[in-house]
């Protein structure tokens, strides 16, 4: 495992010689050339992400990273902070949102209590607990750096053990009441801009109540003076564990030529950070859908990824990147059945 440092982390290319032969095999197929858009372009990237044209999707797995978050005593959000301990085990019991999608999407969820504020436990909820909740962000820093960094090497970890257990493609998902105000707070520091320009309504919470996350979220900035060349200096100020979990993920996976499929806002906030560790990080992510979070836009621009679809989510959980697991099952079965131009001897001209 490397340092997670500024711009010192190195990945490997893209293997540009396969995603060029995927290029030629879905050309190739019988067909207009690009008549299935996006769909040929997500072939094209997994292959230089796996360096091969043989795609393994089949094992599929998405990681939960749960937290608390202190600013919540703030009244930030629509959503008493005891609901992160309850969803985590309706969720490890199939009954929330993401769980649903992954039983239809044939995807293992794991969840994982990385800093959930409260003593409870149920099986299957992998403990990696740093501590009961962050910090409020209002009042001072969220963690300590030395607690950042143990949310990136959890995370990292976490993902190892997945792609070593037979995990082909993974997704990051989170629980954490609280944790768009953070996210905003995160993208706003990343990208150095105010407040009202990223915070959005999280749980649909009133105008009021957005007047004031705008102003907490601010007051969070100017108090703590985030380092904008410091991710980690950024995670361990305004950040929360899950968001650190998130991006350890994302390295591991990436090292190992994993595709790692990233969910909505609290995603792409982590996704910014991990830039900062890894500025080629996000050749190795593979965005979903467009959050309807008010930063979205402008943390998607600085990624410079263009999702693939838009519901109009904001749900979190992983939702978004699970709804987009079935595309890579049916892009497999193109892959594998159906005719080529050169079965059918058919030369396509334009």
């Amino acid at each position: 495992m490397q340092t997670f440092q500024a711009n010192t982390y190195h990945l490997p290319p893209l293997a540009s010689e396969s995603a060029q032969a995927m290029r030629q095999i879905v050309n190739g197929l019988a067909k207009p050339i690009a008549s299935l858009g996006r769909l040929e372009e997500l072939a094209i990237r997994l292959a230089g992400i796996e360096a091969t044209t043989s795609l393994r999707l089949r094992q599929k797995t998405l990681l939960v990273f749960a937290a608390d978050h202190g600013v919540t005593v703030e009244h930030v959000s629509a959503t008493p902070k005891k609901v992160t301990i309850v969803q985590a085990g309706n969720m490890l019991a199939g009954h929330t949102a993401v769980a649903a999608l992954a039983i239809a999407a044939h995807c293992q969820v794991q969840v994982i209590d990385i800093g959930i504020d409260s003593q409870r436990t149920f099986p299957k909820l992998i403990n990696a607990k740093i501590a009961y909740g962050t910090q409020n962000i209002a009042q001072g820093p969220a963690m300590t750096r030395e607690q950042a960094l143990k949310s990136i090497k959890i995370g990292y970890a976490t993902a190892l053990a997945a792609i070593n257990n037979g995990s082909e493609v993974l997704a990051v998902g989170e629980l954490g009441v609280g944790n768009t105000t953070t996210a905003s707070a995160v993208v706003a520091a990343c990208l150095q801009c105010n407040a009202a320009e990223v915070v959005g309504r999280g749980s649909n919470i009133s105008d009021a109540k957005l007047a004031h996350k705008i102003s907490i979220v601010q007051q969070a900035l100017t108090r703590n003076q985030p380092d904008p060349t410091d991710p980690i200096d950024i995670l361990a100020k305004v950040g929360g564990f899950e968001f650190g979990g998130k991006v350890g993920a994302m390295l591991a996976a990436a090292e190992h030529h994993t595709p790692l499929i990233l969910d909505g806002f609290i995603s792409y906030a982590a996704a910014l950070l991990a830039q900062k560790i890894a500025p080629t990080i996000t050749d190795y992510l593979v965005p979903s859908h467009v959050s309807h979070e008010k930063g979205s836009q402008r943390a998607l621009q600085q990624l410079g990824l263009e999702p693939y679809f838009d519901l109009q989510l904001c749900v979190g959980e992983g939702t978004g990147a699970v709804m987009l697991m079935p595309w890579l099952d049916e892009l497999a079965a193109i892959l594998t059945h159906m005719n080529t131009l050169a079965d059918m001897a058919i030369i396509y001209k334009k």
